[in-house]
């Protein structure tokens, strides 16, 4: 189960109506916990919904969705996606054994000692709990545009894990402080995102020197090629390296490593 709403890092949200930098909790409610969130300079209130999540998009209608996005927001796709199709994703598209434990080598090795994290596209919270496996102590906010999966994501947190906490907002307009985070983790979202604003995002919560690690779909030629042109009509992209260094670059990230295997590719990024 996810952490109590009393233990927020309020200090790390940002009002989305003022841009004030650090946020309230509201007294506990009858229930013993607090329910709200609100903003100290404008008063703006943020609900915390049931598995624990500070919302900050509110209306569903007000989300404008592709295809690609909106079956995250379908009923069953959270269960079934972390349980049926995620732990064998990697071994599956680049052909190789690529399990859970070299996934989870690999992104805890990028991130080095990087504190607090925010998890990106986080879904049902498959890569916050690759991170918080090695180390519970670390401080997480797993973050995505659909409900249904931060249900999947509390329901999956371990006792022990005291700093983990879930968002609900957007990519390109994160609700959270300037220069506070060191890092930003996204695995299996990138190519659902609108890049270039997400990026610049991803960039202006970095400290200097934090780090953006990135596992996503990456562009490839042949029969991969038609397939990738025809998932692109629902809202997917699909990039190079030297094209995504460039929309890293003008974001103000620094490309620093590459791997790749195949469809899939793991990239690693810095802020100057």
């Amino acid at each position: 189960m996810l952490t109590s709403p009393s233990a927020l890092p309020v200090h790390l949200y940002r009002c989305l109506s003022c841009g004030q930098e650090g946020l309230a909790q509201t007294p506990r409610c009858e229930q013993g916990q607090p329910d709200r969130i609100y903003c100290p300079s404008c008063g703006q209130i943020y609900p915390i919904l049931a598995s624990g999540a500070v919302d900050f998009i509110g209306n569903p209608s007000d989300l404008h969705l592709s295809l690609a996005q909106a079956i995250a927001h379908s009923p069953g796709f959270a269960w079934s996606y972390d349980r049926l199709w995620r732990p064998w994703a990697l071994s599956l598209l680049t052909g190789e054994s690529f399990g859970a434990e070299r996934e989870g080598k690999l992104l805890t090795e990028w991130v080095g000692a990087a504190d607090p994290v925010l998890d990106l596209g986080t879904a049902g919270g498959y890569w916050s709990r690759l991170l918080l496996a090695a180390d519970p102590q670390r401080t997480v906010v797993g973050l995505d545009n659909a409900a249904g999966v931060l249900v999947e994501a509390a329901q999956q947190a371990q006792p022990n894990w005291h700093h983990y906490t879930l968002v609900r907002a957007r990519a390109e307009q994160l609700p959270l402080a300037s220069g506070a985070f060191g890092a930003v983790i996204s695995g299996a979202s990138l190519n659902e995102l609108p890049l270039d604003p997400s990026l610049q995002e991803i960039a202006r919560i970095l400290k200097p020197g934090g780090v953006f690690v990135s596992m996503h779909s990456q562009q490839i030629q042949g029969w991969g090629q038609t397939l990738q042109q025809w998932l692109g009509a629902t809202g997917l992209r699909f990039f190079s390296e030297s094209e995504l260094q460039q929309h890293l670059h003008q974001a103000g990230l620094q490309l620093e490593r590459y791997l790749s295997f195949g469809w899939v590719a793991f990239a690693r990024a810095v802020r100057s």
